[in-house]
């Protein structure tokens, strides 16, 4: 994900930089014109250009954490399946039909391992790395925020 903003402040080699989405509230395709109310938010950013307070800068997410938050959300889901369906099969099918409890526990598993990928997910913590700075004159697409005034 890369996306533009405004530095507010810099403490060492981490920013604080304030990103907002100009998306149009008319169209809503993309989902930002829906959420009103967090349309903009300010993140922590590693600051290896030294960018300074007031600097327009182009932010992407870490590699590690985008990884990272895809293994939380496709291998917890699919690890509680497989656990689920052998479970079903090899334990609960000694009582009833094997085929049935296996698949039944499977999605009981799997559903009940996205609690464990929604509380994962808020603990996890996007690390954005300023990449470049902005040129002064650059035209901001709508997803990119302008500089702060």
């Amino acid at each position: 994900m890369q996306c533009t903003g405004t530095v507010l402040e810099t403490q060492g080699d981490i920013a604080k930089v304030y990103i907002e989405s100009k998306a149009c509230d008319h169209c809503q395709a993309c989902g930002f014109g829906a959420v009103r109310d967090k349309k903009a938010m300010e993140v922590n950013a590693l600051n290896k250009l030294r960018a300074r307070k007031g600097d327009s800068v182009h932010l992407e997410v870490s590699g590690k954490k985008v990884m990272s938050a895809s293994a939380i959300v496709f291998l917890i889901p699919f690890a509680g399946f497989i656990v689920g369906f052998l479970v079903g099969y090899f334990i609960i099918g000694l009582w009833v039909s094997k085929t049935p409890a296996a698949l039944i526990s499977g999605l009981v598993l799997l559903a009940a391992s996205y609690y464990f990928v929604y509380l994962l997910g808020n603990k996890t913590e996007f690390e954005f790395v300023i990449k470049e700075l902005a040129p002064a004159n650059e035209q901001l697409t709508p997803f990119e925020s302008p500089s702060l005034k």
